[in-house]
């Protein structure tokens, strides 16, 4: 299925929900799922985990955005088991809720199989946001990029736990990390782990976390322009998440995102 399938998770006020998918797909299956969570401003749970098993030569994109409520907490896992030459994606936008504890968890079992992921998140408020992603490579050659970018407002608290293992029997595999953190506030808190395991020989392992202000040059830039601090440090929060927004395959999810942001 070429189309995007579309799921909306909507709250309401002070209920619990806990919900879990298995996804199978079969031989060369290509397909997209989207996962919109909505909500009013009221308290309420939800608890997501979502488990992908992808056989030969499939493709599976899951994209999940997370626009809660300011009063919500959710809890969220997505794993993935990759077959031979199989090809797992994984997009998340992070914007609403109190409190969000986020797991990926990707094995990579098969020969030449693949992993690729890109988060976006903006923290703001007294917002927690605490990720743990972890990708184990088994297969030969299989190869995984992840890709963290977001900022921290306030007295917003996140913590991002990126993990790859590469394991006895991978040769040939290629794992790579990057975060990039913005900081607006003196009074957030960053918390970055960038870890690699490694327990064979002919591969390769790369990390890397950044963590800044926006520069002096391109502040002055914006203000000599008319634009304000607040102003400049909105729109650089807003590109982050548009970049990864811009790349979902609906238009009504896109607007959905921009919406928000708005």
């Amino acid at each position: 299925n070429t189309e995007p399938i579309i799921f909306n998770f909507e709250y309401d006020e002070n209920e619990k929900s806990a919900t879990s998918q298995i996804i199978h797909a079969q031989k060369d299956t290509n397909a997209t799922l989207i996962y919109l969570y909505t909500s009013k401003n009221q308290e309420c749970f939800s608890a997501i985990q979502t488990k992908v098993y992808l056989e030969e030569n499939a493709f599976v994109h899951i994209i999940k955005v997370q626009l809660l409520g300011a009063n919500a907490t959710q809890s969220d896992d997505t794993s993935f088991v990759c077959g031979e030459n199989a090809k797992a994606k994984f997009t998340q936008i992070e914007l609403g809720a109190k409190h969000v504890d986020s797991g990926v968890h990707n094995v990579l079992s098969g020969y030449k199989s693949n992993f690729t992921s890109d988060v976006a998140y903006i923290c703001q408020n007294a917002q927690v946001l605490d990720m743990n992603h972890i990708v184990i490579h088994k297969g030969k050659k299989t190869e995984c990029k992840m890709n963290v970018n977001g900022t921290l407002k306030d007295e917003a608290c996140k913590t991002y736990r990126g993990t790859i293992d590469l394991q006895k029997g991978c040769a040939g595999a290629k794992g790579n990390e990057m975060e990039e953190t913005l900081l607006l506030s003196p009074k957030a808190v960053n918390k970055s782990l960038p870890i690699i395991l490694c327990d064979e020989e002919d591969v390769e392992g790369e990390h890397g976390a950044t963590l800044g202000r926006i520069s002096s040059e391109i502040l002055f830039y914006m203000q000599s322009r008319g634009i304000s601090k607040e102003a400049a440090e909105a729109i650089m929060a807003r590109a982050k998440v548009q970049a990864v927004a811009d790349t979902i395959p609906s238009d009504s999810i896109k607007e959905k995102i921009y919406d928000y942001l708005d």
